[in-house]
């Protein structure tokens, strides 16, 4: 998919946001959007059918979100529907996020951990993220059991692996490098 076609409607949607001052409303709505849209496979894959008509995603697309999102919003999903650009609905909503929080200082995190993490664990992780980077952080956290212990932070570009398994990985090489009797 060109991203560069999402960007320019993000970026279109980004000035009319600013201008009428609701860019925090449509930053609600569009990430419902994201979430939505990735969530259900049927929904991504009837957005990009050229089968079905606009009017029928139109129907749709307003059955979904026309009571929870803003008119803007609306219009604005309207008219990618009405250009034949429905496929770029989730990547529009995607790089318009993107944007927000690039203009705002904000970092996407996708935080793996081996179990539930608490709230209060969450938050420390966070500002030691946020200590880091220099950057507010926004968080997903999910779980990935096969790490046993620990977590992996995706920051931005940058990955953190404090995980068991790397920690591991890191005294066997050390071990190694020492010539250790106990792996000999």
């Amino acid at each position: 998919m060109n991203r560069r076609v999402a960007a320019r409607y993000a970026e279109a949607l980004m000035e009319l946001g600013e201008e009428r001052k609701v860019l925090e409303r449509l930053s609600e709505d569009l990430h419902d959007i994201e979430v939505t849209v990735k969530g259900s496979r049927e929904l991504s894959i009837f957005l990009a059918s050229p089968i079905v008509t606009p009017e029928q995603k139109l129907r749709v697309l307003n059955e979904i979100f026309g009571k929870r999102s803003s008119e803007i919003t609306m219009k604005f999903v309207t008219l990618l529907v009405k250009k034949g650009r429905s496929e770029y609905v989730l990547a529009t909503a995607e790089e318009f996020l993107r944007m927000l929080d690039a203009r705002c200082n904000i970092l996407r995190a996708r935080i793996e951990s081996a179990t539930n993490l608490t709230e209060e664990e969450q938050m420390q992780l966070l500002a030691k993220l946020e200590r880091m980077t220099g950057k507010r952080v926004r968080a997903t956290f999910e779980i990935d059991p096969t790490l046993r212990g620990g977590f992996i932070a995706r920051v931005g570009d940058a990955l953190v692996d404090a995980s068991l398994r790397h920690q591991l990985d890191l005294l066997r090489e050390q071990f190694m490098q020492r010539g250790s009797a106990i792996l000999n």
